[in-house]
């Protein structure tokens, strides 16, 4: 039990100084499992004042502020659609059915759920354009926070799987 604390310690640490990593680059640079940091970071969220002020910030200051082997790489606050796409990516390759199951049995059962509630057929790739357009909502009340870009990003590319399966 007492590991907790000392897990949960190393994110709040690593998240004072990188505001705005994903969940994937703080469990690649503390060590700590994905399913921990997501469910830690969900607890807090991220204001848009704060990425507002990182903006100004960094407009402010041409010089990228993080260096690793030598070499500069991104800055994890930087939000570009390569970062996005990437992130995206490394949420639905890896496997993630030990926390949530199968992806497309989850699908399917959810599209089965919705059928009974709508009483309307509502297929597996229904569902992936439905969570995607909750995250399109999400994106309209707040646009600053990227996990609703990546987690979008992340249930289109689930959809075009599925679709191609159906084929």
């Amino acid at each position: 039990m007492a590991r907790k604390p000392v897990k949960a310690n190393k994110v709040w640490a690593y998240l004072v100084k990188n505001k705005t990593a994903t969940p994937a680059e703080v469990s690649k640079a503390t060590g700590v499992s994905y399913a921990y940091v997501y469910k830690l970071m969900q607890r807090i969220g991220t204001p848009k004042e704060v990425f507002k002020a990182e903006a100004r910030e960094e407009a402010k200051s041409p010089v990228k502020k993080s260096q690793s082997s030598g070499n500069v790489s991104q800055r994890s606050s930087e939000v570009t659609r390569a970062n996005i796409l990437d992130t995206a990516k490394a949420y639905v390759t890896k496997d993630r059915a030990s926390d949530h199951g199968d992806m497309e049995n989850n699908f399917s059962t959810i599209a089965k759920y919705w059928t009974v509630h709508l009483d309307h057929e509502v297929k597996a790739t229904d569902v992936a354009v439905m969570m995607n357009l909750l995250k399109v909502a999400r994106i309209k009340s707040n646009p600053w926070h990227p996990d609703n870009w990546v987690d979008g990003a992340g249930y289109m590319a689930c959809g075009g799987e599925l679709a191609g399966r159906e084929t």
